[in-house]
């Protein structure tokens, strides 16, 4: 098979613990798997423990999520040093900021007849994370968006250009690239295509960005191929991964893959 370098568990906004994640993976055939979650390594060593008893390859990750300008960047991290002070005190003070921007988001969501209480938001959730997914099925399972209108709803209230969205801060994209980079990791770009904004690539490339998420879901054969030939053209290591949440999205662990790591990929 390969490796799926992009899943999240329930210490971000996925639906299994990392133990099921490894067990998940090595029931898929998968060579080996990074848990990536959304600003946070607190899953991380529930995960080393399950694979070391299963001698499993693991590659401890994280996904930093950044604006860049009007763009949401997210960059992906991995083998770095899980003991690094600097990467720690970051993530803690992430992790209390991003808290305040959803406490921020339902005050927004209130201007707009949406009354909805931090303490519903909280019990979608058995960890400290709290992003917009946890948000929206929080007005779902509080009956305050139709079903029939579930499509639509998240993006006007909560995309990028919604009535009650809110910027990222907690951290810019080159602090978030010179963060892994100092703690000894690996950074790559996560799913490009979806970021839809690929003249910010090269700038991402000279301030130290090492590596592209080449193999994603939504990629097109053609983005496959453009980014392939982009990070060859600049030498970058190959990632790939599923974005896999569990229950909370459609897409399977391993439907997107790098083929080897090696001293990692280059394409």
């Amino acid at each position: 098979m390969g490796y799926d370098l992009h899943t999240h568990s329930i210490y971000s906004d996925g639906s299994l613990r990392p133990f099921e994640l490894v067990r998940k993976a090595i029931d898929r055939g998968l060579d080996g798997f990074s848990l990536t979650d959304h600003d946070s390594i607190g899953g991380i060593s529930e995960a080393v423990s399950e694979a070391a008893r299963h001698k499993y390859t693991f590659i401890p990750g994280v996904e930093l999520t950044t604006d860049y300008g009007s763009s949401e960047v997210h960059i992906l991290g991995y083998n770095f040093d899980l003991a690094n002070k600097q990467l720690l005190q970051k993530l803690e003070q992430i992790m209390k900021a991003r808290n305040e921007r959803a406490k921020q988001i339902i005050k927004k969501l209130k201007q707009h007849h949406l009354p909805l209480s931090w303490e519903k938001v909280q019990a979608l959730t058995t960890s400290r994370f709290i992003g917009r997914s946890h948000i929206f099925r929080a007005l779902e399972r509080e009956g305050l968006i139709a079903s029939e209108h579930r499509q639509g709803a998240f993006e006007y209230y909560l995309g990028k250009n919604g009535v009650a969205y809110v910027p990222h801060s907690e951290i810019g994209t080159l602090e978030a690239i010179e963060l892994i980079h100092k703690a000894g990791g690996v950074s790559s770009l996560a799913h490009p295509g979806r970021m839809n904004n690929d003249s910010l690539i090269p700038e991402l490339i000279n301030s130290g960005l090492q590596g592209l998420e080449v193999f994603y879901p939504s990629h097109t054969p053609q983005q496959i191929s453009k980014y392939l030939e982009l990070a060859r053209s600049y030498g970058l290591y190959c990632t790939g991964g599923s974005d896999y949440h569990g229950a909370f999205n459609q897409t399977r662990m391993g439907d997107a893959e790098a083929p080897e790591i090696g001293e990692w990929y280059h394409c």
